[in-house]
């Protein structure tokens, strides 16, 4: 009976080692906090500082080329600031505040923002409720994805948005070109 326990815990372990590995094999390792620093943190899986400031750059850029000005949060997979960033240009408070929410709003619920901003527009009723709860129900906010692993979180406040152009436009073309392919973004409910 104890060997087949013995065994069987064995066997959990290294499945559970093989998922594992398998989740953070997909991950440039250029993408992510590596060496000492993973090891330290426990966790492999966290965008570092220089993605997150090309990121932001390349997000910048954009909207530079598009004559905006953007505020650029980047969260690690807890929530922590990576890095951040206001263009001179960009309001000064509303830019940094919605772009962290946005980015904070991802985190909370591991997706983009324009979903809670569609529900609010198919029934607005429920935008009190989104913001009670500490939602920011604004198009914006992304997950960062590296392969199938989430690696961070992206905020971008302060461009006027059109069909054309916007935050969250501009934060999914910055992923797409920086980090690689990402989720398509949520299509706008139907008028």
């Amino acid at each position: 009976m104890l060997a087949r326990r013995q065994f069987a815990v064995a066997m959990a372990g290294a499945l559970w080692a093989l998922g594992l590995g398998a989740a953070h094999a997909q991950i440039d390792a250029k993408l992510v906090v590596g060496g000492k620093n993973a090891e330290s943190m426990g966790d492999s899986a966290i965008i570092n500082g220089t993605t997150a400031e090309a990121i932001s750059h390349a997000c910048e850029k954009m909207s530079a080329a598009h004559h905006e000005a953007v505020a650029v949060v980047i969260l690690d997979p807890f929530g922590n600031v990576v890095h951040e960033h206001r263009m001179d240009g960009a309001a000064r408070y509303v830019a940094i505040h919605t772009a962290e929410m946005k980015a904070h709003t991802a985190f909370l619920t591991r997706q983009p923002t324009s979903l809670l901003q569609n529900r609010v527009a198919r029934s607005p009723a429920v935008a009190s409720r989104e913001i009670a709860i500490g939602f920011f129900p604004v198009a914006g906010g992304l997950p960062i994805w590296a392969g199938r692993q989430i690696i961070g979180f992206i905020g971008v406040g302060g461009q006027r948005p059109t069909p054309e152009w916007s935050d969250e436009i501009c934060a999914w073309r910055a992923l797409e070109q920086v980090v690689g392919p990402q989720p398509p973004l949520p299509k706008p409910p139907a008028k």
